[in-house]
C-alpha cells in the first residue's frame, strides 16, 4: 500500500539554536560555531541537530564557510556526537561536563559553576567559583551564576553559599532563591514554639518568592524583557519549577511556555 506523505515539515517545538559565533580568519575562511546546551537526552535531539546544521548550511553556503557544532551536557549522559540515518551522517562535538571538561579550565571561564558538576573537581572548587562570581560587575550575570551554583549537589552548593557569604555577598545572596530561604529562616528564628506553624508558612512564602525571581532571571536571559514576565514566571513555578527550567534550557519557545499546563 502506498499513501501520500506530508510535503511540509511540522514544527513541534522551538528550533532556536542556543548560540552561534562567526569567526573570520585572515585567510578568508569563516568558521561558524554553533553551541548547544542540553540538560538531558530527548528522543528528537539528534534530528534537531541535523535541522540546526541544515539551517546554518543554508545561510552560510559559500565554500569558505565551515560549520562546527558543539553540544554541552552539564549533567553528563549525552549522545556520543555521531548520528546516522539512511544515507545521512552528522558528526558534532559532544561534551559531557562531569567527565570531559577540565575543571581548572572551567573555573577560569565565564561559566565557572559548571566545574561543580565535574567528577574531577578540586577540593577548593567552591571557593574558586565564589571568587569568579564575586568578580562579576553585572548584577544579573552574578545572580544567574549564583542560581546555577545552587543547582549543584546539595553539599557542594552549600559550600558555595558559605564561601559567598564569607566574601561579604550576604546582600547579593538575599536576592536569590537560596538567600531568601536563609533570610526567612533568620527572621523566624527565636519566635516562640507556638508560632511554629506560622514560621513554616512564612518560610514557604519566602521560598516561593525566590523561585519566582529565579524563573524571571532564566526567562529574561533567554527572551529579554516582555509583557507578562512576572505572571508567566509565577505560572511556571506553580506548575513545576525544575521541569520548566529544563524546558527553557532545552529551547522551548515563549509560546510553548505560555501554553503549558
Amino acid at each position: 500500500m502506498i499513501v501520500d506523505g506530508p510535503t511540509e515539515q511540522v514544527r513541534l517545538r522551538s528550533m532556536h539554536r542556543d548560540k552561534v559565533f562567526v569567526v573570520s580568519g585572515p585567510d578568508g575562511t569563516v568558521d561558524v560555531h554553533h553551541i548547544e546546551v542540553q540538560v538531558k537526552r530527548t528522543h528528537d535531539f539528534q534530528v534537531r541537530m541535523v535541522a540546526y546544521w541544515a539551517g546554518l548550511a543554508s545561510r552560510y553556503e559559500e565554500t569558505h564557510h565551515r560549520i562546527h557544532q558543539t553540544v554541552v551536557w552539564p549533567a553528563g549522559g549525552g549522545y556520543p556526537g555521531s548520528f546516522q540515518r539512511d544515507h545521512l551522517r552528522l558528526e558534532y562535538h559532544s561534551v559531557n561536563v562531569p567527565d570531559d571538561l577540565d575543571p581548572d579550565t572551567l573555573l577560569r571561564s565565564p561559566l565557572a559553576p559548571l566545574a561543580l558538576w565535574s567528577s574531577r573537581r578540586p577540593p577548593d572548587v567552591a571557593d574558586r567559583v565564589a571568587d569568579r562570581i564575586a568578580e562579576l560587575t553585572n548584577p544579573e550575570e552574578r545572580l544567574v551564576l549564583i542560581d546555577l551554583s545552587m543547582l549543584a549537589e546539595h553539599a557542594i552548593a552549600a559550600q558555595v553559599d558559605k564561601a559567598l557569604r564569607s566574601k561579604g555577598m550576604r546582600n547579593k545572596l538575599a536576592e536569590t532563591e537560596t538567600g531568601r530561604e536563609i533570610a526567612q529562616e533568620n527572621r523566624e528564628r527565636g519566635r516562640v514554639e507556638g508560632r511554629v506553624e506560622g514560621r513554616e508558612q512564612g518560610r514557604e512564602e519566602g521560598r516561593e518568592q525566590g523561585l519566582v525571581r529565579s524563573m524571571e532571571l532564566f526567562l529574561q536571559t533567554r527572551f529579554g524583557d516582555f509583557p507578562g514576565l512576572d505572571d508567566l514566571a509565577r505560572k511556571l513555578v506553580t506548575d513545576d519549577h525544575t521541569t520548566n527550567v529544563a524546558r527553557i534550557l532545552n529551547g522551548a519557545s515563549l509560546e510553548e511556555l505560555r501554553q503549558s499546563r
